[in-house]
């Protein structure tokens, strides 16, 4: 290769990478164009005209001037708190928008949920409430199979019939149902309270009826304001939850029966035989139990506020977390010499104090002691 060619080389070799350079330089300068064309386009959504046209008379004035005047750096001022303001706002709408709509979403699911329930607690009330007739059978064919018993039967009756009634009793659902407007708020089952007064004043006898209450369930029972009379048989009877405020039943048994979580308040029970029975957080307010034995029952978190216990038996009752205030307990047996003290400082029962302050402790017999008045 001469000297020529060598040269001729050289310059092809030389274009073609000017060429390449070009080619780089056209694509910055198309990238500059289009960053610039971009801002350009975008500074006024994100800056607004108003700012835009201010900074731009800034600029101006200072390349002319060398300086910018007092109304120019006003104006800017000005339009970067408007703009800063107008964003806040968007940003404001825009946050709190799908907020809204997310909480009147929810709050019309919940209204939708709850129309949901209340229809289905009217057709279950709807369902539940064709037991009656059901029950009017059965109640005939009782008072059919009692009309003929003999002297000797004690009023006790088949073994069929009694299945037929546990059945019934068991069918016999709580659910809520409309009183007036609204729906009550804890679900109760009016039909096993009628089935229940009605085997009651039946005058069926006492091995039937303990063999019906030991099998079925009269739980959610409503016998509000009932008068049941005095010495109505309920041994062994599954009341929890049941409504009994109100009601008359003095000197009833209740022997070993269930009844968590009634409300008893102002119920006249009187020398009634709640013996091992269960009360566990009952509601026993201002109720009328004088003379009652409550000998070995559970009265856990049972409310005796305002209560009449005069003469009643506590031998031997679990009182861990009852409410003693304001309960009247004249001459009531317990089992230990230190009981004041024991529900005073072990269990730290309310109402307490009131009881160390109004009564002590008279030995009565071995293992049996009475709460007497102190003397004022």
């Amino acid at each position: 290769m001469n000297e020529q060619e060598y040269i001729d080389r050289l310059k092809t070799e030389n274009k073609i990478l000017q060429d390449k350079l070009d080619k780089i330089d056209d694509k910055r300068k198309k990238k500059r164009k289009f960053k610039w064309w971009l801002l350009k386009k975008s500074s006024v959504p994100i800056l607004g005209s108003r700012l835009k046209r201010s900074i731009n008379d800034a600029i101006h004035e200072y390349k002319e001037y060398k300086t910018v005047s007092v109304d120019t750096v006003s104006d800017v001022s000005s339009s970067i708190i408007w703009r800063i303001t107008r964003i806040g706002l968007f940003a404001f709408f825009f946050a709190v928008l799908p907020s809204t709509i997310l909480v009147i979403q929810t709050l019309l699911l919940k209204n939708q949920n709850e129309l949901v329930h209340n229809q289905t607690d009217l057709v279950e009330s709807q369902r539940r409430s064709s037991l009656v007739f059901v029950m009017d059978n059965v109640l005939s064919d009782l008072n059919e199979e009692l009309k003929y018993k003999g002297v000797n039967s004690k009023n006790n009756i088949s073994n069929t019939l009694q299945a037929r009634i546990v059945s019934l009793s068991l069918a016999m659902q709580p659910y809520k149902y409309k009183e007036g407007e609204k729906l009550i708020d804890k679900k109760i089952s009016p039909e096993r309270g009628q089935l229940l007064y009605s085997l009651i004043k039946s005058d069926l006898g006492q091995q039937s009826l303990s063999d019906i209450f030991y099998a079925g369930d009269f739980e959610y029972s409503s016998l509000r304001e009932v008068s049941l009379g005095r010495g109505v048989y309920l041994k062994y009877a599954k009341l929890n939850h049941s409504n009994l405020y109100k009601a008359n039943m003095p000197a009833a048994n209740l022997a070993s029966s269930e009844l968590k979580e009634v409300d008893m308040s102002y119920i006249n029970l009187s020398d009634a035989n709640l013996s091992r029975a269960r009360l566990i957080e009952a509601n026993v307010k201002n109720a009328e139990m004088a003379g009652i034995d409550l000998t070995n029952a559970n009265l856990s978190g049972a409310d005796f506020t305002g209560a009449d216990l005069s003469e009643a038996k506590l031998w031997g009752a679990k009182i861990v977390d009852a409410n003693f205030t304001d309960t009247v307990l004249d001459n009531v047996i317990v089992d230990r010499q230190d009981w004041i003290d024991y529900i005073n400082d072990t269990l730290d029962l309310k109402g307490a104090s009131d009881i160390k302050d109004k009564y002590r402790v008279k030995k009565q017999g071995k293992q049996q002691f009475v709460l007497v008045p102190k003397k004022g």
